[in-house]
């Protein structure tokens, strides 16, 4: 009996190693839990400015930066959109209940018409989440 519990715990505990090892932490939370992302328009022009909002809903602070990541609806997938921009490596704190705004050129991403999606991954809880909306350009 005392060689089958330790056997036992090892059994159990080698696939949850596996699995916490290949998993980036990352997840998308549902709009209303704890993160949501909005935008200021459904749709823009490639010249215009977007206003992200990203408001806190939990009841811990939330941690994000500048950047973001940005995808092009082809086909019915998600393609990531490579972004030739420089972020400010600043960790932004957004307290429960509060928000933040950041503005986006969209002349500096070369956005062609289409429907887009822009993901900012935000630290939240010991874990990262991802908070995305979509929108389009129009030409």
């Amino acid at each position: 009996m005392r060689k089958v519990l330790p056997v036992l715990l090892i059994v159990l505990l080698v696939p949850l190693g596996y699995y916490i090892a290949s998993s980036d932490g990352a997840r998308n939370l549902p709009n209303g839990e704890g993160i949501v992302l909005k935008l200021d328009k459904s749709s823009y022009t490639p010249s215009d400015v977007m206003v992200l909002t990203l408001l806190n809903n939990a009841d811990t602070n939330a941690t994000t930066s500048y950047h973001f990541k940005l995808y092009r609806l082809e086909g019915g997938k998600w393609k990531e959109v490579p972004v030739n921009m420089m972020f400010i490596e600043i960790a932004v704190v957004i307290e429960p209940g509060k928000s933040w705004e950041q503005k986006v050129k969209l002349s500096d991403l070369g956005l062609t018409p289409g429907h887009y999606k822009i993901v900012k991954e935000v630290f939240l809880g010991g874990t990262t989440v991802k908070a995305g909306a979509e929108f389009d350009i129009n030409g």
